[in-house]
């Protein structure tokens, strides 16, 4: 049975574009009866049109080969305005081909992985979804345009674009046992320019918070694109362990991905391009446990903890909101290209007094075209091992051996 209600209120029966299982809908409560009339494998699909102050609620049972879906009759012309917002709650749901913009969230959140703290979603998608400059009327009234919950969820192919007001663009909560080790998939978004915030709470993705940063997420972060997210230093603050940062693109961004809290996490194959604009900068490293490897770096010109390349001090035995010494990193195959300050020990001070130990800095090549020396040392950096490191046209470091300058070539590619 196909159910296609008017926006009048009438409703008839009939076949939407001949599928079996598709429901098309046109006001809010026709919306509500196709939910809770939905079975596994069917596709709710809502007319194109302006929607306003529409507060979707999708909850139901799919099953893993037969998702239950919502989507826009065509994607990109279901137009969510006013005070909208979404939240998914049950298992094997699917969103798709919404449009928020002209308006805000009416809640702390426009999309949310679960209904209420007792009803989340598990093993659920939100894909091809934009967000474009839907914010609050105050700068300083904070919100999440989405917070991910639950277990086994992916957020792909989305496009999320101009947040101006406080509030992280995107998190992933630890906060109850259901939420933790939740191997959640972040992949081939596109998070558009936002513009300086100047307080904390501009980051782009967060996942964790210093409450729970002890706790391990199994979270993928994977080929994303990051476009002058600027809203603060932290462009990615981490904050739970075993996570894996890969293939992601930072362009012209403001600040670093930032190990903040959690250990064991790894970032491979990122790529950062600064086009030397102030305060672009790299990846900050700290905790325990952390893998940097083959991550590309050009054209960065932060400073200080926003830097190209930063290995904090961290609080020997300090509080859980405090920076943790660096233990056991590895950093290894990485490319520095004519990109300033890699900071060794950067917070150095009474307090920050625990240096990093038992650490490998190897095999990485830096070069810069004038030469110029890029490292700055605040403390004592025997407990890092630095091992077959390539300096392209600067004199190795007086503070360490293992570089060596050599003549290097290079050529970019199309």
């Amino acid at each position: 049975m196909m159910l296609f209600a008017s926006a009048c209120g009438s409703q008839t029966e009939g076949p939407v574009d001949g599928a079996e299982g598709v429901f098309l809908v046109a006001d809010q409560q026709a919306f509500k009866d196709a939910v809770e009339a939905a079975k596994p494998g069917e596709t709710i699909k809502l007319a194109n049109g302006t929607w306003e102050d529409f507060e979707i609620l999708f909850a139901g049972e799919g099953e893993k080969d037969n998702p239950i879906r919502l989507t826009a009759e065509t994607k990109g012309e279901v137009i969510l305005t006013g005070q909208s917002n979404l939240r998914l709650a049950g298992e094997y749901l699917e969103v798709s081909g919404l449009v928020f913009r002209d308006g805000y969230t009416p809640t702390q959140e426009v999309i949310s992985f679960r209904r209420n703290k007792e009803q989340l979603a598990n093993n659920s998608r939100v894909t091809e979804i934009v967000i474009d400059n839907y914010n609050q009327p105050e700068r300083q009234e904070a919100d999440f345009w989405v917070i991910m919950y639950g277990k086994n969820n992916r957020f792909d192919h989305n496009h999320l674009v101009g947040k101006r007001n406080k509030g992280v663009t995107m998190a992933v909560r630890l906060n109850t046992e259901d939420s933790q080790e939740n191997y959640h998939r972040i992949d081939h978004n596109y998070f558009g320019p936002r513009p300086i915030l100047g307080s904390n709470g501009g980051e782009t993705l967060r996942i964790g918070t210093s409450h729970y940063s002890r706790t391990d997420s199994f979270t993928m972060v994977e080929s994303n694109y990051f476009d002058r997210c600027d809203g603060e230093l932290e462009i990615i603050s981490n904050k739970s362990g075993k996570n894996k940062f890969l293939n992601n693109t930072f362009y012209q961004s403001r600040g670093t991905l930032t190990m903040r809290h959690g250990n064991n996490n790894l970032v491979e194959g990122n790529v950062f391009f600064g086009n030397d604009a102030d305060h672009t900068g790299g990846i900050r490293v700290i905790n325990a446990g952390q893998t940097i490897r083959n991550n590309y770096m050009e054209g960065l010109k932060g400073t200080r903890f926003g830097g190209a390349l930063v290995v904090m001090n961290g609080v020997p035995n300090g509080p859980i909101n405090r920076y943790d010494p660096v233990i056991d990193a590895n950093i290894v195959n990485n490319s520095l290209i004519n990109s300033d300050n890699v900071q060794l020990g950067a917070g150095s001070d009474e307090e920050r007094s625990g240096v990093p130990e038992d650490s490998v800095f190897d095999s990485n090549l830096i070069y810069n075209d004038d030469g110029r020396d890029v490292f700055t040392v605040y403390d004592d950096m025997s407990g890092i091992d630095f091992k077959n490191n390539v300096l392209g046209s600067m004199d190795p470091p007086d503070f360490t051996t293992g570089f060596t300058r050599e003549s290097v070539e290079l050529e970019r590619a199309d």
